[in-house]
């Protein structure tokens, strides 16, 4: 008797196993889905691969420009360096027209911690000028500048969605003291792209792991994100996130509430940037334990919450491992490059991982 009541129970469990595996599976997210041309490789042949691969798997393709700003030429309305038209020519050129675009810009350099770098006929991330290097972010000059730049880059792309920052809130955990700065440029900006752009959906991104404290940095300060983002939304049509799954640096656990603590800002909300490591890798000597089974789950938790959600749309960072592309990387980035090298949905040989046939699940019905 206690033999049969086993496996009756065990039967039990396979089936609410499976039901609970169905109601997962109705969880079917139909908004836009797409990525960023960032590719495997400095050739060409790994730009057109990185082009067809977003056309064939998505709907929409995400211009990030995080390369600086043209301060010089923007205050001035000068035109714009012939290696700004160049990047942006090459990124138009190979998309689509039926294509959805989100395009990003941002006036914080890449480590989100103050201004921007330059991006002049020398190329991008250039040294700021001295008449730059110790101006706030609310300065005149800067919001001016800036501001023309959107303006320039909303006129040459016609996107149709504009973040006006990226993961804005990382400077609340590294530099507090300039987030009124922020939030006064950021309003500003906002006002005037939105005078002349009205039906054009507007915002500043926001870096989960920062806000929730999951990143370490952010700790000593996390009391001020969740302000600091309830002011940033105060001109934000969206709330536009980046999340990552990078080991222990962010550990983010699969489950059903992951983005309910963001419902309260009563928000259409989309995904700027997200994406998880496949395999471990060892950076700055510290293995960051992973598998395709974890990234596969990652992304599957993401989509289905976004279909929880009617997320306006998830954009998945990377297409495919840049292995190649690693050792060409300046030295002082390339261990941190080594954190998202493995989170492509497609191995180094192009081989199809777990990942992809989720996200493709998704992409088809």
């Amino acid at each position: 008797m206690k033999k049969y009541v086993s496996i009756v129970s065990a039967g039990l469990f396979f089936l609410m196993c499976l039901g609970s595996e169905a109601v997962a599976q109705d969880k079917h997210y139909d908004g836009l889905m797409g990525f960023t041309p960032w590719p495997y490789d400095l050739t060409t042949q790994a730009v057109i691969d990185t082009y067809r691969f977003i056309h064939e798997n998505g709907n929409m393709i995400s211009h990030h420009l995080d390369n600086g700003v043209p301060w010089d030429a923007a205050l001035n309305d000068d035109d714009l360096p012939q290696t700004i038209i160049n990047d942006w020519s090459g990124r138009l050129e190979r998309t689509d027209d039926e294509m959805k675009i989100l395009l990003s810009m941002t006036p914080l350099n890449i480590m989100r911690d103050g201004l921007a770098l330059g991006w002049t006929v020398e190329g991008d991330n250039r040294p700021l000028a001295p008449k730059w290097k110790n101006k706030k972010l609310s300065d005149p000059a800067v919001i001016k500048a800036y501001t023309n730049y959107v303006l320039r880059g909303v006129e040459f792309f016609k996107p149709d969605f504009l973040a006006i920052g990226i993961e804005a809130n990382i400077l609340v955990s590294l530099a507090p003291e300039k987030w009124d700065d922020y939030l006064s440029l950021n309003r500003q900006v906002y006002v005037a792209v939105k005078e002349k752009y009205p039906d054009l959906p507007i915002f500043s991104t926001v870096q989960y792991e920062h806000y929730r404290g999951i990143e370490n940095v952010s700790k000593n300060n996390l009391a001020k994100q969740k302000p600091g983002v309830a002011a940033l939304m105060k001109h934000s049509d969206m709330l536009v996130l980046s999340t990552y799954k990078y080991g222990f640096v962010h550990p983010n656990e699969i489950r059903d509430d992951y983005f309910d603590e963001l419902l309260e800002y009563n928000k259409p909300m989309a995904i700027a940037e997200t994406g998880a490591m496949s395999k471990t890798t060892i950076v700055m000597g510290l293995p960051l334990i992973s598998s395709e089974t974890n990234q596969k789950e990652f992304v599957r938790m993401i989509l289905e919450q976004a279909a929880e959600h009617d997320f306006v749309f998830v954009i998945h960072w990377l297409t495919m491992d840049f292995d190649k592309m690693l050792p060409k990387f300046p030295k002082e980035y390339r261990s941190l490059a080594k954190a998202w090298v493995h989170s492509g949905l497609l191995d180094q040989n192009k081989k199809k991982k777990p990942a992809y046939r989720v996200w493709r699940e998704h992409f088809e019905e």
